[in-house]
């Protein structure tokens, strides 16, 4: 069910071969089991197409990925194929994030999982890298940002760790600077067996620590596992980075984490609630592509009980931060693989235990986002 305004249809189903070009024909190998999260990503070679990638959330794990025609109205499937299956660290690919130069990062969370990187723009065969771009003793991983750092000119990788010990955020700073990394003309080639340094979010509060919006300070620590006096935020998802300022949630608490990454400060939003008033487990979290404006939304899956919807943060004409509802989902299933095409014209989100992905737009033609909503 979606809100007065948005129109939409299914894109695939689990185990069953993608209708493309039209309908004229299918694809070669079926859809993926337990579509999760998912990105897009312009076509290098022609203006008019684009990627849909979507991980797998099964025991092969791996990416599926679509290949669009943005010349047809609705976008329309030209093309899919799977990737960075069976890695031999992992599965029950989750979450991930892109990079700054237009790759997905794909997150196994699997307890022993890593971090992989998939180009949907390269040749199948060559479209992942076989190392992994967190090295570490694994997790489950669940989702991935990066921010540019000013102070040192470098790239920063976080991932979050959806564990109830040895949870805290994995932050990796690549030896190369931003400049080295850039200078590469191959894209896989920039992060794929980078060396670097990692740490750890650890978290301490200091203001309201007994309410349902505490704050504080932080620091990286050389250890991901919890300490006395830290903030605890087990089970971290959804990730994202806007501006100066990294945002996460955790499911059970129910909580939208935003940090300063540019300073030492960190605050917290009150229980996430839908627009009826019902409180919701935030999973995956998105915004418009590309965008850093201020007025634009930042976009929540869900997991948990009752209806699994897409919501959505905002400001109200008053300038205070509301959350309300956008698409209503099943009862069945989490909602997953929340994004958006690269001209913010279609929203894409998958029912996963189907693999039903949709693709949702506006009846008016609009964008999502610039400050411009039903």
């Amino acid at each position: 069910l979606a809100s007065t305004g948005l129109n939409g249809r299914v894109l695939t189903r689990a185990g069953r071969r993608l209708k493309l070009n039209q309908g004229r024909s299918e694809s070669m190998v079926v859809m993926h089991g337990s579509a999760d999260g998912a990105a897009t990503f312009p076509d290098d070679n022609d203006s008019g197409k684009y990627y849909l990638v979507s991980n797998s959330e099964t025991r092969t794990g791996g990416v599926g990925i679509l290949h669009l025609d943005a010349t047809k109205t609705p976008h329309d499937v030209i093309g899919y194929r799977q990737t960075a299956q069976n890695t031999g660290t992992g599965s029950r690919n989750c979450g991930g994030g892109r990079t700054p130069w237009g790759t997905w990062l794909t997150s196994e969370e699997s307890g022993t999982g890593l971090v992989y990187e998939v180009d949907p723009n390269e040749t199948p065969g060559n479209d992942y890298c076989l190392s992994p771009i967190v090295p570490s003793a694994g997790g489950n991983y669940e989702s991935n940002a990066a921010w540019a750092s000013t102070s040192d000119n470098k790239y920063h990788f976080y991932t979050t760790n959806d564990a109830t010990s040895a949870y805290r955020l994995t932050r990796f700073i690549p030896d190369d600077d931003i400049d080295a990394m850039l200078a590469k003309p191959r894209k896989l080639d920039r992060l794929c067996g980078a060396t670097g340094a990692l740490s750890y979010l650890k978290m301490i509060c200091t203001a309201d620590c007994a309410s349902s919006d505490p704050s504080g300070t932080y620091t990286w620590s050389a250890t991901r596992s919890f300490e006395t006096g830290d903030q605890p935020y087990a089970n971290a998802e959804g990730i994202d980075v806007k501006g100066d300022e990294m945002y996460f949630v955790t499911k059970y608490q129910k909580r939208l984490y935003i940090v300063d990454l540019a300073g030492s400060t960190w605050t917290s939003t009150a229980t996430i609630q839908s627009d009826g008033g019902m409180t919701f487990e935030p999973d995956q979290i998105a915004r418009i592509t590309g965008s850093n404006s201020p007025d634009d939304l930042l976009y929540f899956a869900e997991d948990g009980s009752g209806t699994r919807d897409i919501h959505a943060r905002g400001m109200d004409a008053n300038g205070d931060f509301k959350f309300f509802t956008i698409i209503q989902g099943y009862s069945s299933t989490e909602t997953s693989g929340l994004t958006f095409s690269p001209n913010n014209k279609y929203m894409y989100f998958a029912h996963q235990a189907n693999s039903e992905i949709w693709q949702i737009w506006r009846d008016d033609g609009c964008t999502f986002g610039n400050g411009v909503y039903l």
